[in-house]
């Protein structure tokens, strides 16, 4: 299952505004991602965030309800909170493991379906660095999202 993060505005009652193309800019201006060069689905826009890839980490590294909470919708408000709940996942990972030899895997890809055993195998994986820059990325681009006062719509 796929996960696409789009800004979504609100308007000063709280409420999320209907209709919205998932950008923060008319067609003619420049994009404020621009720079920022968040992965991107093959059917979001520049503003958008390819979610799965970090909530796969997450899923990897057992923070299981960080990982469905990127499923859900969020306020501007909800969004720089959930912002610093991913970094402060990422920092206690990286201190809970700090001195490990081996530190865990991250998300496994490119994975291939054993008929005869009915299962996924999967011989790659993320590192571990490589999991925890991909939270961080998002804790940024959610806390980016929310200082601009945009909330977030999940589409999967």
């Amino acid at each position: 299952m796929g996960l696409d993060c789009y800004p979504q505005p609100y308007d000063k009652n709280g409420c999320p505004i209907q209709g919205s193309n998932g950008m923060l800019h008319c067609d003619d201006e420049s994009c404020p991602f621009d720079a920022d060069r968040f992965p991107i689905g093959m059917l979001g826009t520049c503003c958008s965030l390819r979610g799965k890839v970090a909530a796969h980490e997450l899923e990897a590294l057992h923070e299981t309800r960080l990982a469905e909470a990127m499923f859900e919708d969020m306020t501007p408000t909800q969004a720089r909170d959930f912002a610093q709940e991913l970094r402060c996942a990422a920092d206690t990972l990286e201190q809970r493991h700090a001195g490990d030899a081996e530190k865990p895997k991250g998300a496994p890809w490119n994975g291939t379906y054993d008929s005869s055993k009915k299962e996924w195998v999967y011989l790659n994986h993320s590192t571990f660095e490589e999991a925890l820059a991909s939270i961080r990325e998002a804790a940024r681009w959610y806390e980016k999202v929310g200082r601009l006062g945009y909330g977030v719509h999940a589409w999967w």
